[in-house]
């Protein structure tokens, strides 16, 4: 099942799925420029992996994505959190992972918004950061 929601529910939903994951899928300069979440410090196990790339003619689908996710052995069992700077490329990661059977949300907002979207993101919610 793959659930839309803001940061203001992810902390309230991990606090009551222990055990669950964060996958951040921003790219290596957006974790660059603006951060890296630290959701260990909410409980959750945090993962950067990269939906899209930065290649000379702009950005494309990482291929090896799924396999990355893959590789993380993540247990079914456990809720997954998706992010990325607004919420659209978090939308694709997470319907990829959601396929795969896990219990998926997409966290809409994402990242880093300004500080009038209405809810906030991670960033301008206070959420720690890396």
């Amino acid at each position: 099942m793959l659930t839309a929601i803001n940061c203001k529910e992810l902390v309230e939903l991990a606090k009551t799925n222990e055990g669950a994951s964060l996958i951040d899928v921003r790219t290596q300069a957006e974790w660059d420029q603006d951060g890296k979440p630290n959701g260990k410090e909410i409980g959750l196990n945090t993962y950067f992996i990269s939906f899209m790339i930065d290649v000379a003619e702009g950005r494309i689908v990482n291929q090896e994505f799924e396999k990355k996710v893959d590789e993380l052995k993540l247990d079914q069992s456990k809720a997954v959190f998706v992010m990325c700077k607004s919420g659209f490329r978090s939308l694709k990661a997470a319907e990829i992972i959601n396929k795969k059977g896990f219990k998926t949300f997409n966290i809409i907002n994402g990242f880093i918004c300004s500080e009038d979207v209405e809810p906030n993101c991670w960033k301008t919610s206070g959420l720690p950061v890396l």
